[in-house]
Order: structure tokens, then C-alpha cells, then sequence
């Protein structure tokens, strides 16, 4: 079945793919910094934001925010600072500014959320969030701050005790965690951020030999259309399956 869905994925790609547009956007932080990202928009339905990992930038998800505007959401992907095209005096390279650049991504996410929210075929209550690694804490303190995120893909990364707290008092968000087996510390931690969730469709995939976060697109791109399945089920683009409360 899996195999079905990743086929009938890909032949969407090349025969809607006119439905999906790519552009480049620039949005402030609220300290006045510039932010770079993408939006790939498709039509009036639900927005995704996706958080790179420490180790890349958001070219990274490329394939999978296309493969999601194609299946109907309205995607951003962007730029923490001192990455990518995000580097911008003090922030130039994460690894020599790593505790500076970390205390800035919760704030860097807020404006990322505000400009996906800004677009007028975005619907504001129907949000989701993909992260990697570093980012899977952002995600979850993200979903704590704003109510209208209703689900979260994690890879590869756990969170602090708040976000445990809040996944574990949080039965109406259902999560989607995936990690490489031999990546233990990673894998330890989104099994524990994961079976925290009370919420009945939660689950854990687990992987061999398929590296860190979104790099295991590349070793098992079966898992990008996972993703997508896994939004089309829980954060369904309209119609049949959108609860009242979100259309």
C-alpha cells in the first residue's frame, strides 16, 4: 500500500505540478532580521511549515514541499539565521554562533508562522509543522504557543521537559515521529517525545542505516510520501474529513 501511495505521489508531481507554484520570499523577525525561505503555495486549504535540521538548510525539503503543495498545503520552508541564505551580520555561521543563533529560532519560527499565516489562501486554523533535529523542539514549543497547529511530523530529535509536558497534555495532537535506528540518541528520543502523545493515531517509524532527519529522504524516499499521507489524513486540504472547527 505504501508503495501504491509514494507511486500515485510521484505521478502527481508530473501531472499537476502547474497547480503548485515556488517562490522566494524574505520576512522579518520581530529584531528586524531578515529571514530568507520559500513559499509553495497551491490553493486555499491548510498551511505546513517545515524546520530544517543544524546540519542543513531549508533546500533540504525541497522534494517534500513540493510533493505537499502538490497534494493540496500551502508550504514555507526558510532560513534559521546563520544559515543558508540567512546569513546576515552577527549571524554568519552557526557553528562558531550556535547558542546565539539557538536563542533566536523561537522568534525566527513566530515570524516564519506569522508570514505563512499572512497569505490569504492559507487557512489560519489548519496548520502543521515538519522538523528535524534541532528543530523538533522549536516545533513543539511552537504547537504550544499557537492552538491552531494541529499536528506535527518529528524526525530524528526529542524535546525539553516543557515540551514533554505539553505533548503529553496535548491528546488532540496527533504526532508522526521517525528516526534511524542506528542514530540512537535520536531515535531514543522521538520514541519518548512520541509515546508521550495520547492521541490514538500517533506513531513512531523507525528506519535502518538511513542517516539524520531529513537526510533519510535520500536512503528511504518512501518517507516523504508518508508525510504526505500522514497530513492528508490529519490535516485533511478540504472537505470530507476537515473537522467544522478548522474549515
Amino acid at each position: 500500500m505504501k508503495r501504491f501511495w509514494f507511486v500515485s505521489t510521484i505521478i502527481l508531481l508530473f501531472t499537476q505540478i502547474s497547480l503548485a507554484q515556488k517562490q522566494e520570499v524574505t520576512f522579518n523577525a520581530a529584531d528586524g532580521f531578515t529571514l530568507k525561505g520559500t513559499f509553495y503555495s497551491a490553493k486555499p486549504g491548510p498551511g505546513v511549515l517545515l524546520l530544517h535540521q543544524c546540519n542543513a538548510d531549508r533546500q533540504i525539503y525541497d522534494t517534500l514541499a513540493t510533493m505537499l503543495s502538490t497534494a493540496g498545503y500551502n508550504v514555507l520552508s526558510f532560513d534559521f539565521r546563520g544559515f543558508g541564505g540567512s546569513k546576515a551580520g552577527e549571524y554568519t555561521d552557526f557553528t562558531t554562533q550556535r547558542q546565539k543563533v539557538m536563542d533566536k529560532m523561537s522568534g525566527d519560527v513566530d515570524a516564519a508562522l506569522r508570514f505563512l499565516t499572512s497569505q490569504p489562501i492559507v487557512n489560519t486554523r489548519a496548520l502543521g509543522i515538519v522538523a528535524g533535529s534541532c528543530g523538533v523542539t522549536q516545533a513543539v514549543h511552537a504547537a504550544q504557543r499557537h492552538s491552531d497547529i494541529r499536528t506535527l511530523v518529528l524526525l530524528s530529535g526529542g524535546t525539553d521537559g516543557e515540551g514533554e509536558a505539553y505533548i503529553k497534555n496535548s491528546p488532540r495532537v496527533p504526532i508522526f515521529g521517525a528516526a534511524s535506528e542506528e542514530d540512537v540518541d535520536a531515535a531514543a528520543a522521538i520514541k519518548k517525545a512520541v509515546g508521550l502523545s495520547a492521541n490514538r493515531d500517533s506513531r513512531v517509524e523507525m528506519f535502518k542505516d538511513a542517516g539524520h532527519a531529513a537526510s533519510m529522504f535520500e536512503k528511504q524516499p518512501d518517507l516523504q510520501a508518508d508525510i504526505v499521507i500522514w497530513f492528508r489524513s490529519n490535516l485533511p486540504v478540504g472537505g470530507y474529513g476537515l473537522p467544522p472547527a478548522i474549515r
